[in-house]
C-alpha cells in the first residue's frame, strides 16, 4: 500500500506542461518580441531623423561660410531673401536651404539704436520627411565689413 502512495505523489509530479502553458508561454513570447521589434524600428527612425538634422545644421553652416568670403557688399549678402538652393539631406532626401539678410545694430558699441552696424543672415534649410512631417534647422550669423 505505501508503494502505491509514492507511485502517485510520483506521477502528479512529473505531470509535465499542459498545452495552455505552452500557449500562454507563446502569447507572451509574441508579445515581447513584436515589443522589441517596435522599439528598435523607433529607434532606427530616430537615429536616422537626427542623423539629417545634422546634416541640415552642416549645409546650414557651409552657407554662413560661403557667405563670409563674399565682399560686404556683393549680391549674396544684399539685404532681403535669397534662394531657394536645392540641397541633398541624405541619399533619398532632398530639401531647400534659403538665407535672409538684414540690417542690425551692434549694441556692443554704443551707438543710437538706428546705426547700423553689421549684417546679420539667417539661414534656413527645410525639408520633408512625408506630406506630414516637415523639418527644419535656423543657423544665424553676423557679418561686419
Amino acid at each position: 500500500m505505501l508503494g502505491l502512495c509514492s507511485h502517485k505523489k510520483r506521477l502528479r509530479s512529473q505531470r509535465g506542461i499542459s498545452l495552455v502553458e505552452i500557449l500562454v508561454a507563446a502569447m507572451v513570447f509574441a508579445i515581447v518580441v513584436v515589443a522589441m521589434v517596435d522599439f528598435f524600428h523607433w529607434g532606427r527612425g530616430h537615429i536616422m531623423e537626427v542623423g539629417v538634422r545634422r546634416n541640415g545644421l552642416a549645409l546650414a553652416e557651409q552657407k554662413l561660410e560661403e557667405l563670409r568670403t563674399v565682399n560686404f557688399i556683393d549680391a549674396p549678402l544684399s539685404v532681403g531673401n535669397h534662394g531657394p538652393e536645392s540641397v541633398q539631406l541624405s541619399e533619398n532626401l532632398m530639401g531647400n536651404r534659403t538665407w535672409s539678410v538684414a540690417w542690425k545694430d551692434d549694441p556692443a558699441n554704443g551707438l543710437s539704436a538706428f546705426d547700423q552696424d553689421c549684417k546679420e543672415v539667417l539661414v534656413k534649410v527645410a525639408w520633408s520627411w512625408e506630406l506630414s512631417h516637415a523639418d527644419t534647422v535656423f543657423l544665424k550669423g553676423r557679418f561686419y565689413p
